[in-house]
C-alpha cells in the first residue's frame, strides 16, 4: 500500500514553528512582570483561590484569567507559567498559514510563516501575559477556516471557524475590529471588481451575477434535495458552538456550576454571559470616554513602532502588494486538496460526493496542477460563465484577474492598510502592543514580496546574472538582519530607550532584586512582611495607601493600589502580608511599626531614612521613566 508523500512545504512550516515556539519559551520568565501583567496576574491568583470570578471589560476578556487560573492550580504561579499559554499559542500561530495555501505559493507559505515566528513585535509580546497575540492568533485561524469553506465547499470547516472566532472574543473586544477591517478589506475588494468590469459591463448586472453565483454556490455546498435547509441547520450548529464557547468563559464563577444543576437559571444564566456581557463592554469601551484620544499622536506611535519592529513586514508588504496586483508576474493557481494533506478530492459535506468541476491533485502548491483539471477549468457552460467572479474565488488557488493579483494578498493588505487607520483611534492608551495587529495581516503580502526577491535571485543564478543575483542578495540580508537584530535587542528587554516597543509601565529588570527580598523575608518571618508609607504626588492623588488591604481581592481596586503593580503579583506569591499607613503618617511612626520591607516613594526617602535604623535602602525605578521607589530592607531578617 502506497502511503501518502509527505509534504515538504508543510515540514517546512512545522519547523518555523517549533523553533518560534522555542524562541518564545527560553527564558521565559527573564523580565520582570510589567504593571498590567501584576494587575491581571494578581486577579487571577485570587480566582484560583477563591473560586470567584465575574467579567470586567476593564481587564478584557475572561480567557486569560480562566485558563491561567487551571494552569496556577496545575503548574503553579510563577512569571513564567502566567505566560506560558500566550507563549504557546504565539508560537504556534505560524502554523495557520497552512489554512491559506491554496492562495499562496510554497515559498510564500514558508516566508508567511517565518515572518509571523519571528517578527519582533510578535516575539515580545507571545512572551507577556495580554491579549492581543491570543485575538490576532485566534481571529487569524478564524479567518482561515472560513477562507477553506470557501476553498474546499466544505461547510464543515465553518465550525472551528466560529469556534476560533468566539474563542478570540473571550481575549478581547478587538475581535469586533477585527471584523470591521475584515468588512472594510471586503468592500474595497468588491469595488474593485466593480470598477474593473463596470467599464465593459452596467454595475447592476454584475450585482445580480454575483448575487446568483452566490446562490448557486449555496446549493452546491448544501446538496441533496434540500440544500438551504441543510445550510441553514449547519448555520444553526454553529451558532450552539458560539453559544456555547461564550458562555462558557463569560459566566460568573461559581454561578456558572450552581446554574447547571438548576434547569430554571439557564435563561439568566444565558442573559448574563451574552446580554449582560456586552452591555458592560459597551458601556466602558464604546460610550465610557475611554477613546478620544489625539489621532495623530497616536498615529505616530504606531507608525514609530512599525518602523522599529516591523521594517521588513511594511516594506515587503508594499513590494508584494505592487508586484501582486501590477507587475503581471505569472502566478499559477493551485489546486485544493484533501484537508488531510493525502491529495483526495475533498467530498461535498452533506452528500459525501465530489463537486462536478473540482479538480484533482497530490498537492495544493503552484506547480501540480492535472492538465485535464486545467482544461475542464477553462470550459465555460452557459450557466458557468456568468458566474465566473465568484467561481474563481471558490475554485482557483493564487486567484488572478487581468493584472495578476490575488483577492487574498489584496485583502490582507487591505485589512492591514484598515488596521493602520483605525487603531488610532480605537485605543486608548499609547502601548506599542496594538501594532499586533496592523503586523499579522501585512505578513501576507510582505511574503509575496520577499518570495518575489527569492525567485529573482534563483532566475538570476540560472541566468547567471550576476548584478541581479548580487542585488537579490543584498535585499534578503538587509530583510534578515532587520528581523534578526531588533529580534535580539527586544527579546527580553525591560531597558529604558526602547519604547517603540516596551509600553512605558514595564519596571526595570533591577526590580527582581526587590521581589526576590520580599519572598525571602515572607518565607521566615512572622505577622506583616511589608509596608507601603502613602503619599500624595501631583496628578496621582493618594498613592500607595488602602485603608483596608482587602479592597484589593476584587476589580476595581482603590486607586492606591495600582500604583504599588506589579509588587501585588509578587506578594500573593510569596504569601507576604502587605500593610500601609497614610499619607500623614510620621517618620518615627513608620519606623516604630515598620516590617521587614518598607516601601515608598523616593521623595520621602530623606525624611524616613534617618529613623529606619538597621535597614538598607536602595532605589528602583517601577515604569520606564520615572516613578521611583526607594525601599528600606531589615537585611537581618532576610539573612536568618
Amino acid at each position: 500500500m502506497t502511503q501518502p508523500r509527505v509534504d515538504r512545504t508543510l515540514l517546512a512550516l512545522i519547523g518555523v514553528t517549533l523553533l518560534a515556539l522555542l524562541t518564545r519559551l527560553w527564558n521565559l520568565g527573564g523580565r520582570v512582570f510589567h504593571w498590567d501583567e501584576g494587575r491581571v496576574g494578581y486577579w487571577t491568583l485570587r480566582y484560583a483561590e477563591t473560586g470567584e470570578f465575574s467579567y470586567a471589560p476593564i481587564i478584557h476578556g475572561p480567557f486569560i484569567p480562566l485558563v491561567n487560573g487551571a494552569v496556577f492550580d496545575t503548574l503553579g504561579a510563577s512569571d513564567v507559567t502566567a505566560r506560558l499559554v500566550v507563549a504557546i499559542i504565539g508560537g504556534l500561530v505560524p502554523l495557520s498559514v497552512w489554512l491559506f495555501r491554496k492562495h499562496l505559493h510554497d515559498t510564500e507559505v514558508v516566508i508567511a510563516g517565518a515572518l509571523l515566528g519571528f517578527n519582533p513585535l510578535l516575539i515580545y509580546y507571545s512572551r507577556f501575559m495580554r491579549n492581543d497575540v491570543l485575538v490576532a492568533g485566534f481571529t487569524l485561524v478564524a479567518l482561515g477556516f472560513a477562507v477553506r469553506v470557501l476553498d474546499t465547499r466544505q461547510i464543515r470547516y465553518g465550525y472551528p471557524s466560529v469556534a476560533f472566532l468566539a474563542l478570540s472574543l473571550t481575549t478581547k473586544a478587538n475581535t469586533l475590529l477585527y471584523l470591521l477591517c475584515f468588512g472594510g478589506a471586503a468592500v474595497l475588494l468588491v469595488d474593485q471588481r466593480l470598477v474593473r468590469r463596470a467599464s465593459a459591463e452596467p454595475v447592476q448586472e454584475i450585482l445580480r451575477e454575483w448575487a446568483g453565483a452566490t446562490l448557486d454556490e449555496v446549493k452546491r455546498v448544501g446538496g441533496g434535495t434540500h440544500p438551504f435547509a441543510r445550510v441553514t441547520a449547519h448555520l444553526v450548529g454553529m451558532a450552539v458552538v458560539f453559544t456555547t464557547i461564550i458562555v462558557a468563559f463569560y459566566s460568573p464563577r461559581p454561578f456558572v456550576y450552581e446554574a447547571l444543576d438548576q434547569p430554571s437559571q439557564w435563561a439568566n444564566l444565558l442573559r448574563v454571559s451574552t446580554i449582560g456581557a456586552a452591555t458592560e463592554l459597551w458601556d466602558l469601551w464604546i460610550t465610557g470616554g475611554m477613546q478620544g484620544n489625539p489621532y495623530f499622536e497616536y498615529l505616530y506611535a504606531k507608525l514609530d513602532t512599525l518602523a522599529n519592529t516591523a521594517a521588513v513586514v511594511v516594506g515587503f508588504a508594499v513590494i508584494g502588494f505592487l508586484v501582486d496586483g501590477y507587475t503581471g508576474q505569472p502566478r499559477a493557481a493551485t489546486t485544493p486538496t484533501a484537508a488531510d494533506g493525502s491529495g483526495e478530492l475533498p467530498a461535498n459535506t452533506v452528500d459525501g460526493t465530489s463537486p462536478p468541476d473540482q479538480p484533482s491533485g497530490s498537492h495544493d502548491g503552484p506547480d501540480s496542477r492535472d492538465p485535464d483539471a486545467t482544461a475542464r477549468e477553462t470550459q465555460e457552460t452557459d450557466s458557468g460563465a456568468q458566474f465566473q467572479w465568484l467561481r474563481d474565488i471558490v475554485n482557483a488557488g493564487a486567484i488572478e484577474d487581468t493584472s495578476g493579483s490575488r483577492l487574498f494578498v489584496a485583502f490582507a493588505t487591505y485589512w492591514g492598510l484598515a488596521s493602520v487607520i483605525g487603531y488610532p483611534v480605537a485605543t486608548d492608551i499609547l502601548a506599542p502592543w496594538s501594532a499586533v495587529h496592523i503586523v499579522v495581516p501585512l505578513v501576507f503580502p510582505a511574503a509575496v514580496g520577499l518570495a518575489w526577491v527569492v525567485e529573482t535571485g534563483i532566475v538570476a543564478l540560472d541566468s547567471r546574472d550576476g548584478v541581479s543575483l548580487a542585488l537579490a542578495g543584498i535585499v534578503l540580508l538587509v530583510a534578515i538582519g532587520g528581523v534578526a537584530v531588533p529580534a535580539a535587542t527586544y527579546w527580553n528587554t525591560a531597558d529604558p530607550g526602547n519604547d517603540a516597543i516596551i509600553q512605558y509601565s514595564q519596571p526595570h529588570n533591577e526590580v527582581r532584586g526587590l521581589t526576590d527580598d520580599i519572598a525571602a523575608v515572607a518565607a521566615g518571618n512572622e505577622g506583616p512582611d511589608v509596608m507601603f508609607v502613602g503619599t500624595n504626588l501631583p496628578g496621582r492623588g493618594e498613592t500607595f495607601y488602602l485603608e483596608n488591604e482587602s479592597v484589593a481581592n476584587q476589580q476595581p481596586a482603590a486607586g492606591g493600589w495600582y500604583d504599588r503593580l506589579p509588587l501585588p503579583w509578587y506578594l500573593e506569591q510569596a504569601g507576604a502580608e502587605p500593610v500601609s499607613v497614610p499619607p500623614d503618617t510620621s517618620a518615627a511612626d513608620v519606623a516604630a511599626e515598620a516590617p521587614p520591607v518598607v516601601i515608598a516613594h523616593v521623595d520621602d526617602r530623606e525624611r524616613l531614612e534617618p529613623h529606619l535604623d538597621g535597614y538598607t535602602s536602595h532605589e528602583y525605578t517601577m515604569r520606564q521613566d520615572d516613578f521611583r521607589v526607594v525601599v528600606f530592607t531589615d537585611r537581618t531578617v532576610i539573612s536568618e
